[in-house]
């Protein structure tokens, strides 16, 4: 009897280590998927706000254009208001986020070792809140393409606006050395198109605000994860 109990005892203690064992091996396993997952939305957080910063610096530029509307040629340097022109008119960002070790843990249907729920829906949430400011950054990239810059074109010579959107460009298009903007300050049209990029970029700022959140909220969440 007694060496029954020993072997009995013994098959439990080797079910009991080999189960904590490999408690043990998921628990690493989650930590570094965890780990991976924070380098993605640290480097995403960055990226959304550098995506920020240039929406807010459209939106100043296409302001400062509009004060020009309506008056005489303004007062202001030409190769800065070159500058501006190309941002408002021939220029826009895009949102591009680091998604692999999200996308990974989905795809191989390993998302169940992330123990905490909350978290698991916050990831599978994820794609549909980047893909709404996804689109106000394609909304904005059309309205360039289709409506500003061949507005532009047709009432400007707009070489040395073109040369101002990259340096790439400043090196390969000749500059010209007058040009006359008059056209645009009495212009209704140049009012409407300048406002509707404001109103443009600002629902874009709306929606990297909403990203902004979202990816805060995950980040505290596989924080407080990997301290546990």
């Amino acid at each position: 009897m007694v060496e029954s109990v020993a072997i009995i005892l013994s098959i439990l203690l080797a079910f009991a280590i080999d189960a904590g064992w490999d408690t043990f091996k998921e628990h690493n396993q989650e930590k570094a998927f965890l780990a991976s997952l924070l380098d993605d939305f640290e480097e995403t957080r960055s990226r959304i706000d550098a995506s920020t910063d240039r929406h807010m610096i459209f939106i100043d530029f296409a302001r400062q254009l509009l004060e020009f509307h309506g008056g005489d040629a303004p007062d202001i340097e030409t190769d800065a208001l070159e500058t501006m022109l190309g941002a408002v008119f021939f220029d826009w960002t895009s949102l591009y986020l680091p998604s692999g070790s999200r996308d990974a843990l989905f795809s191989s249907g390993d998302i169940e070792i992330i123990s905490n729920e909350e978290l698991r829906a916050m990831l599978a949430a994820w794609p549909s809140v980047v893909a709404d400011a996804a689109e106000d950054d394609i909304w904005i990239a059309n309205d360039v393409m289709y409506n500003m810059a061949p507005y532009l074109h047709g009432k400007i010579r707009t070489r040395n606006v073109a040369r101002f959107t990259s340096s790439d460009a400043a090196e390969r298009i000749p500059h010209i050395e007058s040009v006359d903007y008059d056209a645009l300050w009495n212009d209704r049209m140049f009012d409407n198109i300048v406002s509707f990029r404001i109103l443009s970029e600002t629902y874009a700022l709306s929606e990297n605000e909403r990203l902004s959140e979202a990816v805060n909220g995950i980040i505290r969440a596989i924080e407080k994860e990997l301290k546990r």
